[in-house]
């Protein structure tokens, strides 16, 4: 087997802000542990780019010398190499963030196709009990730290070694009896469920298993037949997940060593991952100093032009021909309470295409201007001519996070105290968009997204802090005081800190709709936990309000549902 070890080093942060601040630091908060796919997503930058590509520049990550091909949970969990891991965490004094994996070479090397699955269980939970010794480390350097138990993806031993007797990795195909995808795939399949039903990954607010089973496959399809059945092909998104399809493997186009690497991916591959793992929780969680968030009205979302064409929908905004282009959003702030004090809040741009080129430099994010006017540019609410040049209340609403250099990038707008004061004025606010370019600069059109978009992870979305939170009929004492929430919105499992006084057993939690019926309720049993999760499913999407109350005191949080 051919083994190669890459260690990259990057320079330490510099003491920064937290996002928000508009500081222009950033901060290492991520930090990779585990085996080869811990190395290689390292070796790739795949989360340092799957951070700058959500709205997260001013977040790195970190996988010097935790992140390393061949490891295994028991290696890991031996006092020597948990000193390694003990050392990073110390060396880098902001990680909260923990992303594991770890069990490949522990339990799946070992598997037969020709014995039953459960010949696995015992190497699984020697596994498991090996990265609970890993975590109890986490969590006793860094207590309110998040975990991610990062699941594994489809290999391709079959394509990546047919006639490739060379291949590294083609004695394991021998002890895998030459198998095809749909008999190898299941046995990943059996592993990573047993994994994600481990009582302490399913009981602990802190720890998350995300199953990026099938995400290969759905981000990237198949774009060539397979060379076993069902022989077909497939277009992206047109499989479920997770899971894809299992009788195919994760396409040649998406492995390492050029298509030969039948259990590693490529950049591309691992940058499926890693943006599975920032939809499925990280976004929320690094959002989960805010307490509100909600789309813009997407029907009154559009574009204008310096020689007076308009539109509605889609957000145009640059240069084409020789009309320049500025993007209008529209929010509606009129359910805002009057009292209510707005103290921190981050607008969130998602690009959809591009005509043109971006430039290598100078354009992403220094030349974005951004203007905010309280109620709507120009004489009327709806997108006009005059909305080009209409004057602003603020040409200036804070500072630009990222680059919208590539489709589905977002650009994050940290607003400044200012502008904050001005949304709390109720009715609508609108946000405008331009490039400042110059009279002679080349071809090039951005479209973004707008709220209406299905895949509401895309559309254009502002995120607030409030002291005081919008009222739900119905429910007294809603003015209570906000809780931390995350992800919000969110389509099932919401994550909540408990305040340090509720942090006892029967506590009451319920979930009223926007008219104060009751949806779900709970006693929560939670002791001295800081946090705690709970289940929305089978809630239709809404916004509804999260209530805690221990009979004297009661603490609320609202929460937007996108299924």
């Amino acid at each position: 087997m051919v083994v190669m070890v890459v260690l990259t080093l990057y320079p330490q942060s510099r003491l920064s802000a937290q996002v928000g601040e508009c500081s222009g630091d950033y901060k290492k908060r991520v930090m990779l542990i585990g085996d080869s796919w811990a190395h290689f997503t390292w070796l790739y930058q795949s989360f340092g780019e799957s951070l700058k590509g959500n709205g997260f520049a001013d977040i790195k990550e970190d996988g010097n010398r935790t992140a390393l091909i061949s490891m295994q949970a028991e290696t890991w969990a031996s006092e020597e190499w948990l000193g390694i891991i003990q050392y990073q965490i110390n060396l880098l004094q902001d990680v909260d963030i923990f992303v594991v994996f770890i069990g490949g070479n522990d339990v799946m090397w070992k598997w037969r196709p020709e014995k039953p699955m459960e010949d696995l269980l015992p190497y699984t939970n020697d596994m498991l009990t090996a990265t609970d010794v890993i975590l109890d480390k986490i969590f006793e350097l860094r207590p309110n730290a998040q975990v991610i138990i990062a699941s594994y993806d489809y290999p391709n031993f079959a394509e990546t070694m047919i006639g490739n007797e060379w291949n590294p990795y083609y004695d394991q195909w021998v002890k895998f009896g030459f198998s095809p995808p749909s008999v190898l795939n299941p046995g990943l399949i059996f592993f990573e469920d047993y994994r994600a039903n481990y009582p302490r990954y399913k009981d602990s607010p802190n720890i998350h298993h995300i199953n990026n089973i099938g995400v290969a496959q759905y981000y990237g399809g198949y774009p060539t037949p397979s060379l076993f059945e069902p022989f077909g092909t497939f277009p992206p998104k047109s499989v479920p997940l997770p899971f894809g399809d299992p009788n195919y493997p994760t396409h040649p186009n998406y492995m390492g060593l050029f298509g030969y690497d039948a259990y590693h991916f490529n950049a591309t591959g691992y940058q499926f991952i890693a943006n599975n793992i920032m939809r499925k929780f990280l976004s929320g969680y690094l959002r989960s100093d805010y307490n509100y968030s909600f789309n813009s009205v997407g029907s009154r979302d559009g574009w204008v032009s310096s020689v007076g064409t308009t539109g509605k929908g889609d957000i145009k905004v640059g240069k084409q021909d020789n009309a320049f282009y500025a993007g209008i959003y529209t929010f509606n702030t009129s359910h805002f309470p009057a009292e209510a004090i707005i103290d921190k809040g981050s607008l969130f741009l998602t690009r959809k295409s591009l005509l043109g080129t971006v430039p290598s430099s100078g354009m992403f994010p220094d030349n974005i201007v951004v203007e905010m006017k309280a109620g709507h540019f120009g004489a009327n609410p709806a997108i006009e001519a005059d909305d080009y040049s209409a004057p602003a209340d603020f040409q200036a609403v804070g500072c630009v996070v990222g680059s919208p250099a590539y489709d589905e990038y977002k650009i994050r707008i940290d607003l400044s105290p200012e502008v904050l004061a001005a949304i709390n004025t109720g009715g609508d606010v609108q946000f405008r968009i331009k490039f400042n370019h110059k009279t002679n600069a080349p071809y090039q059109l951005v479209t973004f997204f707008n709220g209406d978009e299905a895949d509401k992870y895309n559309a254009s979305f502002l995120d607030l802090r409030m002291s005081e939170l919008p009222e739900v009929v119905g429910v007294k004492n809603n003015k209570a005081e906000a809780l931390v929430m995350y992800p919000n919105p969110t389509s099932d499992v919401l994550n909540f800190d408990i305040p340090v006084n509720f942090r006892k057993n029967g506590i009451n939690a319920t979930i009223y709709n926007s008219m104060g019926s009751v949806m779900k309720s709970w006693q929560l049993n939670t002791g001295s936990a800081p946090r705690a999760k709970i289940s929305l499913a089978g809630l239709p999407s809404g916004a509804y309000l999260l209530q805690l109350s221990d009979g004297s005191e009661v603490k609320g949080g609202s929460i937007i549902v996108q299924k």
